[in-house]
């Protein structure tokens, strides 16, 4: 989880990453895109919403976002990477 912060801590928000998300296209609400599955990320405290639960898990892993990042955050990497840390810890447990 430490490595997953320090990666998601180097993002600026700039939301150059935003546009070439197929969800975040779609439907315009922040936690469905890269800047803000990465704040999610960013500011997790060991207990994740539901809202934030399904930001997460509507990631398509489809890698559009990476090279539009100019910190260079491998963005696709640590967001399958925390989608696999909550379900690990049964925090996803019930949730649609």
């Amino acid at each position: 989880m430490k490595e997953l912060l320090a990666e998601a801590s180097k993002c600026q928000f700039c939301g150059f990453c935003e546009f070439a998300c197929p969800t975040y296209r779609t439907l315009r609400m922040m936690h469905f895109g890269p800047r803000g599955r990465i704040n999610i990320i960013r500011n997790f405290d060991g207990k994740i919403s539901d809202e934030a639960y399904r930001g997460i898990m509507t990631c398509l892993s489809c890698g559009a976002c990476d090279p539009q990042c100019p910190a260079g955050i491998k963005i696709t990497e640590v967001i399958r990477a925390f989608k696999a840390y909550i379900i690990g810890q049964s925090l996803g447990r019930g949730r649609v």
